[in-house]
């Protein structure tokens, strides 16, 4: 079966490919009415510690940067992603998960990159400055909070780490998928799901009409009335020599009852 002969079925079974495209384009267009543009709103920032002076003894030291700046770093994403901290700075409007991430209930998220030292700090959603402000506000709470973390742990305030921000909010649009290419490719699914019932449908009742052709030209069979059936006379065939033909059952009854004896007399 080639191209052709698909399209002809597909041209002989339309009532069956029309109400699939008709579902087809339905989904299309609700497709297409819910397509947003979705913002993206990012910033990242590192941790600083005063270089200590000469001779500073352990009690001048940081407790939290005996194991360099990693744990304060920690406690300090802990805190930002904590679910207060997110209430007081995140927004309903926002998320911090990616698009292809599992839901985590977060406004924003914290994070260290693979392969780098540093935070980042990213919001996502359909409003382009509820994004930025979040992202915005977090990373101005980031002192606050860090200072707030080495004042419990005793730590000197000459050799508390600092964040600083390394680079300013970003917001990038990630648009939404072209209307047309949205359009295109649900038609074509359902033109092919179209094309294969199209087949099928084909198949199954061009095996009904075939069987209701048969029907019609096979012999009836006839009907004979009840009863015994006669039983047919057997022909004697004209050369058995023990059977008399007319000829001689004639001659013979034209004899005397004496016979031949009586004729010499």
């Amino acid at each position: 079966m080639d191209a052709v002969d698909i399209l002809k079925i597909c041209l002989r079974r339309w009532y069956v490919m029309l109400p699939i495209l008709l579902g087809a384009a339905g989904v299309s267009y609700q497709l297409v009415d819910s397509q947003q543009t979705t913002y993206t709103a990012a910033t990242s920032y590192g941790l600083v510690q005063p270089q200590l002076p000469d001779g500073a003894s352990e009690a001048d030291r940081d407790p939290l940067g005996a194991d360099g700046k990693a744990l304060v770093g920690a406690a300090l994403q802990a805190q930002l992603n904590s679910q207060e901290t997110q209430r007081k700075l995140g927004s309903s409007a926002t998320r911090g998960w990616g698009p292809g991430e599992s839901a985590n209930g977060s406004s924003y998220s914290v994070e260290i990159p693979m392969y780098q030292t540093t935070y980042e700090v990213r919001a996502w959603g359909q409003d382009e400055q509820a994004v930025r402000d979040v992202v915005d506000r977090v990373v101005a709470a980031a002192p606050g909070i860090t200072d707030e973390l080495q004042t419990r742990a005793g730590a000197p305030a000459a050799v508390r780490y600092r964040p600083f921000v390394l680079a300013p909010t970003q917001v990038e649009a990630l648009a939404s998928t072209s209307a047309a290419k949205l359009v295109v490719a649900v038609m074509g699914v359902g033109l092919l799901v179209g094309a294969a019932w199209a087949i099928v449908a084909d198949r199954l009742l061009g095996r009904r009409l075939q069987a209701e052709r048969t029907m019609t030209r096979s012999p009836r069979p006839v009907l004979r009335p009840a009863g015994p059936r006669p039983t047919p006379s057997r022909q004697v065939p004209t050369g058995d020599p023990a059977v008399p033909s007319p000829r001689q059952r004639l001659s013979r009854a034209q004899l005397p009852p004496s016979g031949p004896s009586s004729l010499r007399r």
